[in-house]
């Protein structure tokens, strides 16, 4: 179909502003950040770094899921395939 390189951190942010699931799954990235140092305080110490180690690979999971749908809308939106390149989500 298409050949262009998706960067990953610009699909996230074009996500998170334009889909209500892209918003919501990085609000839980916020939560994942904000958690382990609430149960520090409350001494839970090893709930604490199980959610801390869960917080990377769920960053990545949210920028792979955001590659995907800015994938899905190219493919039901071809014409906006240049103004993704001005913006610098995509490149040929």
């Amino acid at each position: 179909m298409f050949e262009f390189e998706i960067k990953p951190t610009e699909a996230n942010r074009w996500w998170e502003r334009n889909t209500p699931l892209g918003v919501l799954m990085n609000r839980l990235m916020l939560l994942l950040i904000v958690a382990p140092i609430v149960l520090v305080f409350i001494e839970y110490y090893a709930w604490s770094f199980v959610v801390f180690v869960l917080m990377v690979p769920y960053g990545f999971f949210v920028r792979h899921l955001a590659v995907r749908a800015v994938r899905d809308y190219l493919s039901s939106h071809p014409e906006s395939i240049e103004e993704f390149e001005t913006h610098g989500i995509i490149s040929s």
